[in-house]
């Protein structure tokens, strides 16, 4: 899971750029949310590919804020753990 926050007044630099990205080969995009009260984004993604999320992330390095975190469904986490 990626989160992307960007400052106050970019929002709409934020989207135009959005709506021109070309996401790296080797990253899918599963679905993508943004928060209603803050400018943040939420993206899920699928990569096994650490070259194709450095590719990701960094397009957006100049804009605002990313943090990743490895996520897994919570039933699969628990079958796991058993």
């Amino acid at each position: 899971m990626t989160m992307f926050q960007w400052e106050p007044g970019k929002t709409d630099e934020i989207m135009q750029a959005r709506m021109k990205e070309n996401v790296p080969s080797g990253v899918k995009v599963i679905k993508e949310w943004i928060a209603l009260d803050t400018n943040m984004v939420f993206r899920l993604i699928d990569t096994n590919d650490p070259v194709a999320l450095l590719k990701d992330s960094s397009t957006w390095a100049d804009l605002g804020y990313t943090e990743m975190h490895p996520v897994m469904d919570s039933l699969d986490a628990i079958n796991v753990l058993k």
